[in-house]
């Protein structure tokens, strides 16, 4: 793979959004469109099952970097972090990473040409889980410290305006496999608690930042029932969430034109955010 820049931007590559004693330096790359001052922003996170992916690219299927040259195309920045992935840390570390990620594009706003409230999520696969637990918790009244963390800059907000769910995981604690996967030491007593306040689901209020939640129904690697159990769960706490259950569509959306998916989102997150 060759990494060309990113058309239409003025880009800042391997920004050192936090530095954690023990691991490797975390590092976003942020793409602003030329010509637009205190620009919204979108932080797209990779999937890759929480053990693999890097925030340079997205699912090799799209072909570079043509995603973030659409969203820059309809006015919105780009900021991509990578996050700790679970031969280095477990749940919630990955979450504590992309809350610092948000608080640093918060707190750089100005040098990097961002509007501070108008900050959107978006995420595929294990990215999607992340993102939206990350901004469903980082947006709540209650501070939760045990799962957003003290990394990287301190003292700024982290909530954010809107959540793309690509294809995720909502509800750890019907999912006893993946549990396995990211908790191997815990004992099923402990691993049920660490599900619960893990899953996005847990954290749906009236006033959280409104959900577009996406997948396809012929997916074989993240349950379909995940997307509906997150539709369900918002609707019944009075929150705004739409479900698209995209026809034919495999994980990463194959079978289906990647295309329209993209524009849906950015549709979403331009309402939102501009």
């Amino acid at each position: 793979m060759t990494q060309r820049p990113v058309d239409g931007a003025q880009s800042w590559s391997g920004l050192s959004y936090a530095l954690i004693d023990g691991y490797r330096p975390l590092v976003m790359d942020v793409h602003v469109p030329l010509g637009v001052a205190h620009a919204p922003v979108v932080l797209w996170v990779h999937g890759g099952g929480w053990a693999t992916g890097d925030r340079r690219h997205t699912p090799l299927q799209w072909g570079q970097q043509r995603m973030f040259e659409r969203l820059l195309g309809a006015g919105l920045a780009v900021a991509t972090p990578d996050y700790r992935l679970t031969a280095e840390a477990a749940l919630p570390a990955p979450v504590h990473d992309l809350t610092a990620a948000v608080r640093y594009l918060r707190h750089y706003a100005t040098q990097l040409r961002l509007d501070t409230d108008r900050i959107g999520v978006w995420g595929d696969s294990a990215g999607a889980h992340l993102v939206t637990l990350a901004g469903l918790a980082g947006s709540a009244g209650i501070r939760d410290p045990w799962l957003l963390g003290e990394a990287g800059v301190a003292g700024e907000r982290t909530d954010v305006r809107a959540i793309v769910y690509w294809y995720g995981a909502s509800d750890l604690t019907v999912l006893p496999d993946l549990q396995a996967l990211l908790w191997p030491d815990a004992d099923p007593d402990h691993r049920a608690e660490l599900a619960r306040r893990c899953s996005p689901v847990t954290y749906l209020r009236p006033d959280s930042p409104p959900l577009l939640v996406m997948h396809g129904d012929r997916d074989t690697m993240a349950p379909l029932d995940q997307a509906v159990r997150l539709k369900q769960a918002a609707d019944a706490a009075g929150a705004t969430c739409e479900l698209v259950v995209v026809p034919g569509a495999e994980h990463v959306f194959l079978g289906a034109a990647i295309e329209p998916q993209w524009d849906h989102a950015i549709a979403f997150l331009t309402s939102q955010l501009t």
